[in-house]
């Protein structure tokens, strides 16, 4: 996904700036599309806190803006390719299904868990009544460790993740922990047990389905059309650009 904004629609003001010199006309209008792109990029984050429950810092700060030059004044808005701590899925990846529509895609805990045969193929996993929940509302992830640890998951040989039969793993006790939950014959998800206490902590489900949630392409657009603010922008760069040349005069 991809958004950007120009000054396409500004002849008159764009015209104006030539008597400024082309030098000084090309810096002044990528200093007012920067601005501009600053804040879209304000809105955009605005706009993942009221389309998402508690949206981490990790998404919130996956908007790159690639910066106007006086060359091509122009700002491009998008989410990240990038990924977190260089593995496992991309900004953009996450991000696809929360501005299209559509499935959500696998998580690595998903694929462990299909890769030992816990998880039936076309199901994928839920916080249940007693996983403990983060910040964002997601399972922790140390939970998550313990679960995947405890029915031995971790894919590398002698991984230190997995419970093992060592004195030290038993006393954590993940490995009795936590166990597959069956209706009849059909897996339907993790329970873990401690002490007396059962709770189920992952509910098998059906692959989930997005609606658009998070209206990028709208925010985006909704900058770039908006004239009066395009023209702010490029009268505050101008005043910026006149107070700097002054300041070279004295």
């Amino acid at each position: 996904m991809r958004g950007t904004i120009n000054a396409l629609n500004q002849e008159d003001a764009v015209a104006e700036l030539q008597a400024l010199g082309s030098d000084v006309a090309g810096e002044v209008l990528a200093d007012a599309m920067n601005h501009t792109g600053n804040q879209a990029r304000k809105l955009l984050r605005a706009g993942m806190d009221e389309s998402f429950d508690r949206p981490s810092s990790w998404v919130k700060n996956s908007i790159y803006m690639q910066n106007a030059t006086p060359a091509e004044p122009e700002v491009a808005l998008w989410i990240k390719d990038g990924k977190l701590g260089g593995k496992g899925r991309g900004f953009d990846e996450w991000f696809n299904p929360q501005v299209e529509g559509g499935q959500r895609l696998n998580k690595g805990s998903e694929k462990m868990l299909r890769e030992i045969g816990v998880l039936p193929a076309g199901r994928f996993i839920v916080p249940a009544a007693g996983a403990r929940l983060d910040g964002n509302g997601g399972i922790s992830r140390g939970h998550m460790t313990q679960i995947l640890s405890g029915l031995k998951a971790f894919g590398r040989a002698g991984s230190d993740h997995n419970a093992t039969g060592s004195r030290r793993s038993s006393r954590k006790g993940h490995a009795a922990a936590f166990f597959v939950m069956k209706r009849g014959a059909t897996p339907i998800g993790i329970a873990e047990r401690r002490g007396q206490q059962v709770q189920m902590v992952l509910a098998f489900v059906r692959q989930p389905q997005y609606r658009e949630r998070f209206r990028f392409y709208d925010i985006v657009r909704r900058v770039a059309e908006d004239d009066a603010l395009i023209e702010t922008n490029i009268d505050l760069a101008v005043v910026k650009a006149l107070s700097k040349r002054r300041g070279r005069r004295r």
